[in-house]
């Protein structure tokens, strides 16, 4: 996600571009011995210019390199809470138990998948059987899985408008 650079980052830019400017300025009036009315100038044209280029090209690029927009797959999303919902229904997992099949990205991958086979049909690299036996039994994956491929039948039987 891309952020928008506002008025207070470019206020930063100008700050620290005026605060390295003048720290250098001073470095050469120190080691010269003397005071240039050019570096001065300097320090007060730089900073402005500096922080206009990089407000300038900021700009330019994103135009040029314009962010994706991204696919609200709303159909995902209902997919999600369906099956969500079936196994809050059918199971008696605890908040933890939730709490892992939500970092388990196994899990999470074979949900993907079996969303591909409810969209797309089922083919030779994925089908509901080999999704059945990608976990062990009698763990709460496995469960879980077998609930919402349960459910995804009943979905396809019954079509997505009802859903």
């Amino acid at each position: 996600m891309r952020s928008k650079k506002g008025f207070k980052y470019y206020g930063l830019v100008f700050i620290f571009s005026t605060l390295a400017l003048g720290a250098y300025v001073l470095y050469l009036s120190i080691k010269d011995g003397n005071f240039d009315i050019d570096m001065v100038l300097s320090l007060v044209t730089v900073p402005f210019m500096f922080t206009g280029l990089l407000f300038v090209f900021d700009k330019i690029f994103d135009r040029i390199f314009k962010p994706k927009a991204k696919v609200d797959d709303s159909e995902y999303k209902t997919y999600l809470t369906t099956v969500g919902k079936a196994i809050d229904d059918n199971c008696d997992f605890s908040i933890e138990d939730y709490r892992r099949l939500r970092a388990n990205l196994g899990f999470q991958k074979s949900l993907e998948q079996v969303y591909r086979v409810f969209k797309d049909g089922e083919s030779e690299e994925i089908s509901f059987g080999y999704l059945e036996k990608k976990f062990k039994k009698n763990t709460n994956e496995f469960i879980a899985l077998s609930v919402v491929i349960s459910e995804v039948k009943q979905m396809i039987e019954n079509s997505w408008k009802d859903y």
